[in-house]
């Protein structure tokens, strides 16, 4: 309970940055990319170090969460997550639409669904949340 609280404060904080930030007329890309992988991050209660090996890929973040849950390594994920849903999408990907609805919801924006569900990365998850406080 303790580490879901810790990652709900995490992400709270970010969003409050995000809002101050937009309500100064700071943001810029740079800074709503970095917003944008600190909410993931906590979202996905990753910190730095266990994010480094996916980098900014939001499939491989997915997994390394999903490892660090299941405390198994994070090649084995996606050999052992067998889809148990209606439309055969495995955890990983359940994982990071749920967080793009979280962005959404959190950040106050917008995206188009269908572009936001394509992204593969960190950066470009970031760049439609930039587009869309514009």
């Amino acid at each position: 309970m303790d580490r879901l609280l810790t990652a709900k404060r995490g992400a709270t904080l970010v969003c409050d940055e995000f809002e101050s930030d937009r309500a100064a007329g700071t943001l810029d890309a740079s800074r709503v990319e970095s917003l944008v992988r600190r909410f993931i991050l906590a979202k996905f209660r990753l910190n730095e170090q266990e994010a480094a090996p996916a980098g900014a890929s939001l499939e491989k973040l997915a997994q390394a969460s999903l490892a660090k849950m299941l405390r198994i390594a994070p090649d084995l994920v996606k050999t052992e997550d067998r889809a148990a849903n209606c439309d055969g999408a495995d955890s990983a990907t359940v994982k990071q639409a749920l967080v793009i609805m979280a962005l959404q919801k959190e950040f106050h924006v917008q995206l188009d669904c269908f572009r936001a569900g394509l992204c593969h990365s960190v950066g470009e998850l970031a760049a439609l949340v930039w587009q869309a406080t514009r």
